[in-house]
């Protein structure tokens, strides 16, 4: 490693020793004065990519190609086809640097789970403040650490906590409990029938608020916001037209005071997400709210009608409709 004057091993896969041994193999068909004659470099400090250029310094392959001849081949291969990013966006092929494959060595790895501190080793860096500088935390791994945190703060209809899934359950106990729900506004159906038929055979008619096959946590937050900002100005606008618009009477009472209880429903479980994450520590809050932060933003973009038209039909309620009962003197 030229940069820290280091000696520095890394573990290969099976396929980067396959090229670094067909680039050996070239060398000794297209330079044999590099080496002798059963094949050994003539040096040990022989380098893989030694330039051609002869001079006494390189007159046994100890020195490497200049890095802007690497960067013309690179840039000139790159011109070839068009350059796509991970969601097939055009991206500049200026930008393909060669220094640029460090980085990309250190995201698969920080992305496929290897710790900080193995890869501070691998990138042979002193501190692991400049390694976390290599790399930023990818979408799936950002989900996947929200989720373990929410795992253990699942609560149900009654707000009474739910057994977490840990990785020590075994393993087709797992398989089973997420093929065991489907999802549905604000949270996940366990009911037997309703999953079996992909959300589509709810045998309540999708009253979901008051089933007690209905789990949330605290990764749904943003759409029971959605869904109570929704459900106000629906009752604010009848507030507004009650005993103008819609004639006064039962009916219209009734329309009234359920959408109040169904806003009150979801303040609950708002106010349930919220207090779980205050109890969570500093660094769990922090990874929770920048995941929420980003659904928020989406939610905004795109309306929950349409997030959820994909899990239920729009002309079905999204809250539990309850039934008001009124009393006689």
């Amino acid at each position: 490693m030229q940069k820290v004057r280091w000696r520095h091993k890394l573990p290969l896969h099976p396929s980067d020793a396959q090229v670094i041994t067909c680039q050996q193999d070239h060398l000794r068909r297209h330079s044999p004065h590099l080496f002798h004659e059963d094949g050994r470099p003539r040096s040990t400090c022989m380098v893989l990519f030694p330039t051609p250029r002869r001079s006494r310094a390189n007159a046994l392959g100890e020195r490497p190609y200049d890095s802007s001849t690497i960067g013309y081949w690179l840039q000139t291969w790159l011109d070839q086809f068009a350059v796509t990013d991970e969601q097939g966006k055009p991206f500049d092929p200026a930008r393909v640097l060669p220094y640029a494959f460090r980085h990309t060595y250190a995201q698969l790895r920080a992305d496929a789970g290897v710790p900080l501190d193995i890869l501070q080793v691998l990138m042979a860096h002193q501190d692991p403040s400049t390694t976390q500088v290599y790399y930023r935390p990818s979408h799936p791994r950002r989900v996947e650490a929200v989720r373990a945190i929410a795992a253990k703060y699942q609560f149900d209809l009654t707000g009474g906590r739910i057994r977490a899934r840990t990785p020590d359950d075994d393993l087709a106990d797992r398989i089973r409990a997420g093929v065991g729900s489907v999802p549905v506004p604000a949270g996940r159906c366990h009911e037997m029938n309703n999953v079996r038929a992909d959300g589509h055979g709810c045998p309540v008619y999708n009253r979901c608020f008051s089933c007690t096959f209905y789990t949330t946590d605290f990764t749904h937050l943003p759409e029971l916001r959605q869904l109570r900002a929704g459900k106000a100005e629906q009752l604010a606008a009848l507030e507004s037209a009650y005993g103008g618009v819609l004639t006064a009477g039962p009916l219209s009472a009734a329309s009234l005071e359920l959408l109040r209880q169904e806003v009150q429903q979801i303040d609950e479980r708002v106010g349930k997400c919220e207090a779980d994450i205050s109890s969570l520590t500093p660094e769990k809050r922090t990874t929770v709210e920048s995941w929420l932060h980003t659904r928020d933003w989406f939610l905004t973009v795109i309306p929950v009608a349409a997030v959820l038209a994909g899990q239920q039909r729009l002309d079905q309620p999204t809250v539990d409709p309850i039934v008001t009962e009124s009393t006689t003197g």
